[in-house]
């Protein structure tokens, strides 16, 4: 039966690993959803290695000047089925999720709002005078102001009180394809035109690029989607939508917090492998099953030379 979501994700050639991984996830545990993939600086052999996969579609950025992370909507908004579901490429699932995606009603949107105590990381370094547990009130004021610059109007009260990751969103295109224009518009007014990576601590009110500019939308949008009561892809283990947060990311090295999918994450290498599908390059040492002790002696080394290597060069 044809699917009627398209999943969406964007990465540079550097992703290609991430994205092969994600894409090879979801047809190791089964799932014929379509991907639609956001790609920048790939070369024919990059395309191919994704493509192989099947359902496949790839959406060329390099002319884009801003962060990827920056380009959600527009990516989203090219999909051409009834729902689509943004999976950031950093990440995997565990097993076949494919009908928990979608919201249960083409009125909502599925997406994980965080709890008052897991607020004060969303802001973290940044001081508004308030408990931390909830969107800090100057912060709901400018995001009020600014959607009603690109919409028109917007909402008198914001509907939730603490954010949400954009990691995963999901939502119906066809009752929500106005949203998604709103949320790029936002982006294109209020954030910078040029690669900043995926935070940009000048900004005081849209730190966090697309996360911020999708919780603005979220809360102020007349006609947003209502947030789906429950988020369902954190629930099960055998069926879980897996964001890698910290660096490095898994294809690179395991940190503490990404190390408990060591398993599940390295199963999905080895199934293409088994499948012999062409990889991204040499299997990773610590993509190896037998690495696994090795690896889990490694965290703190692992975890510690990307912090090195980003001092080094803000001296250099």
């Amino acid at each position: 039966m044809k699917s009627d979501n398209t999943i969406v994700t964007i990465g540079d050639i550097n992703y290609l690993w991430g994205i092969f991984m994600l894409l090879a996830s979801a047809r190791k545990a089964g799932m014929d959803t379509p991907f639609l993939v956001g790609t920048k600086a790939f070369t024919p052999r990059a395309d191919r290695v994704l493509t192989q996969l099947g359902g496949v579609t790839l959406l060329p950025l390099d002319t884009a000047g801003r962060s990827l992370t920056c380009l959600k909507a527009k990516a989203m908004l090219q999909a051409r089925t009834q729902y689509v579901t943004w999976a950031d490429s950093d990440a995997f699932f565990t097993g076949d999720v494919a009908a928990l995606l979608p919201p249960s009603s083409p009125e909502l949107a599925h997406f994980r709002l965080r709890a008052p105590d897991e607020m004060p990381q969303a802001f973290k370094g940044r001081s508004f005078g308030e408990d931390g547990r909830s969107i800090p009130q100057a912060v709901l004021a400018a995001w009020r102001r600014d959607v009603a610059e690109v919409a028109g109007e917007a909402r008198q009260a914001p509907r939730q009180t603490t954010t949400g990751s954009a990691a995963f969103f999901a939502l119906s295109l066809d009752r929500h394809g106005k949203f998604l224009e709103i949320w790029d518009a936002l982006q294109s007014k209020v954030l910078p035109q040029h690669d900043v990576g995926v935070v940009d601590r000048s900004l005081k009110f849209y730190h966090q690029l697309d996360e911020s500019t999708l919780n603005a939308c979220l809360n102020f949008v007349i006609d947003a989607p209502e947030i789906e009561q429950t988020y369902r892809l954190n629930k099960d283990r055998s069926r879980l939508f897996a964001h890698f947060i910290a660096q490095p990311k898994p294809w690179v090295g395991w940190t503490k917090s990404s190390f408990r999918f060591f398993d599940e994450y390295v199963a999905v290498a080895e199934w293409a492998a088994a499948q012999g599908l062409e990889l991204p390059g040499p299997m990773p040492e610590c993509l190896k099953a037998g690495n696994k002790n090795r690896c889990r002696a490694l965290i703190p080394w692992t975890t510690l030379k990307p912090k090195i290597l980003r001092r080094l060069k803000k001296l250099f």
